[in-house]
């Protein structure tokens, strides 16, 4: 049985799909079957995956418009397979209750070929995201630690306990993941991180991973940063991250 992880924050910017990407391949890496799902209409992990995203052979828009024997996940690594997205996604950014459920129904299909299904999530609490959180097992949230992060916070908290209470009773946080940290804290960074770890000491990963270039054009030769740049500093902090995560679930 698959374990469905969503990586989820409706703020932009804080490094959701660097994070999703660089899970998913260093989950393949340790032999673990893989897929990765692009439920954002910006299409920014697919435009990670493949040299030329026009080419996309499988479209999570199929889930969402009950299409499931069109889905045939596309092959990335030996361990690593993905369906992808585009700007059509956005069609369905406003579906039917039922619709919701679709991408549930979809995924049953593969509950028993991967060890780990990954979901990128779009920035906002709408209906893609639901949809998302109906089947998933496991929330990871990564922050940014910048003014507002918390704020922000408490909704998707809401969010995630409504869905919960009603229509998905194993859904739960598996934590939050401090991302793009400077080496050198400004004071607004250092206070973020000490009400994070004060007001969530059992969510928040121990792990941080420290702010660079390389984890920003690592994807853009379609390399984590672990294949990227291994001897980074970032390479190995990822590499901790990952190995906490693995020991939480």
């Amino acid at each position: 049985m698959s374990r469905i992880i969503s990586v989820i924050n409706q703020k932009g910017g804080v490094g959701k799909t660097t994070i999703a990407f660089n899970l998913a391949k260093g989950l393949s890496n340790k032999g673990f079957k893989v897929l990765i799902l692009d439920n954002d209409p910006q299409g920014n992990l697919t435009c990670s995956l493949l040299e030329d995203p026009r080419k996309m052979k499988a479209d999570i828009i199929d889930f969402y418009q009950n299409n499931f024997s069109k889905v045939k996940p596309e092959r990335i690594d030996e361990n690593l397979d993905f369906i992808g997205a585009n700007i059509h996604l956005s069609k369905v950014s406003d579906g039917r209750l039922d619709e919701a459920y679709f991408l549930q129904e979809g995924l049953e299909i593969f509950d028993s070929i991967y060890d780990y299904i990954i979901i990128d999530c779009n920035p906002s609490l709408g209906f893609l995201n639901m949809s998302a959180l109906i089947p998933t097992d496991h929330v990871l949230i990564p922050i940014k630690p910048a003014p507002f992060a918390v704020i922000g916070l408490h909704d998707l908290f809401d969010t995630i306990n409504r869905i919960k209470k009603r229509i998905n009773k194993k859904l739960n946080i598996l934590g939050i993941i401090l991302n793009d940290v400077n080496g050198r804290k400004t004071i607004i960074e250092e206070e973020v991180e000490d009400v994070l770890r004060n007001d969530y000491p059992d969510l928040v990963f121990k792990s941080v991973i420290p702010h660079s270039v390389s984890m920003v054009e690592s994807p853009t030769q379609q390399k984590s940063i672990m294949e990227y740049n291994p001897k980074s500093k970032q390479a190995f902090h990822f590499i901790i991250f990952l190995e906490e995560l693995i020991g939480r679930l």
